[in-house]
C-alpha cells in the first residue's frame, strides 16, 4: 500500500491526479499521485550545451531567476548534487541555466516573484566543471541541446 502525505494528497486531488485502487472486496488497496511534475533525481549532460558568455562592458553579468530547483540532498564524499537556476540574462533576455554544485540555496533564490537581479562575477565562475550534473527536477524536465549554461556561485545583487 502506498501512502501520500496530507499535503501531497490535497495537491494531487486539486490537480485531478489521484489514483486509487479498490480490491474486489471493496478495500482501498493503494492511493498514488500521477503528477508529471513530481521531482526526481536526474543526471543531466552538459556536453551538448553552450557556455554562456558574460557581459564584457561591465564587471558583473546580471541574471533574473525564473525558476529554482534546489538540490534536495547534501553533498558527501562520493555524491555531488547541484542546484539548478533557470535564468534570463538581463542584457539580452537569453535563457541561461546556472549550475551551482554543493552549495545551499539562498532564500532569495526560492522566491522568483521579486524579479531582483542576481550577479555573476567572472571570479565566481567555476573553471573546471563536470560533464554531468545531478539535479532534482520534474520527471518530464528537459534542457534543449543548444541552451546556454554557466557553473557559478549565485549571489544576490544589493547595489549596482
Amino acid at each position: 500500500m502506498t501512502f501520500l502525505t496530507k499535503s501531497d494528497f490535497y495537491r494531487c486531488f486539486r490537480t485531478g491526479t489521484v489514483t486509487a485502487g479498490i480490491s474486489f472486496i471493496g478495500l482501498l488497496t493503494f492511493i498514488s499521485c500521477t503528477n508529471k511534475s513530481a521531482i526526481s533525481k536526474t543526471t543531466i549532460s552538459v556536453t551538448s550545451l553552450k557556455r554562456q558568455t558574460l557581459d564584457t562592458n561591465k564587471s558583473l553579468t546580471l541574471l533574473k531567476i525564473v525558476k529554482t530547483y534546489p538540490a534536495l540532498t547534501n553533498c558527501d564524499k562520493t555524491e555531488k548534487y547541484t542546484n539548478l537556476y533557470i535564468c534570463t540574462k538581463w542584457s539580452t533576455g537569453d535563457t541561461t541555466y546556472v549550475f551551482e554544485t554543493c552549495q545551499p540555496v539562498d532564500k532569495f533564490a526560492l522566491d522568483t516573484s521579486f524579479g531582483y537581479p542576481i550577479a555573476i562575477n567572472a571570479k565566481d565562475l567555476t573553471i573546471q566543471y563536470p560533464d554531468n550534473v545531478t539535479v532534482f527536477v520534474p520527471v518530464n524536465f528537459k534542457i534543449p541541446t543548444d541552451s546556454k549554461y554557466l557553473f557559478a556561485h549565485v549571489g544576490y545583487l544589493t547595489e549596482y
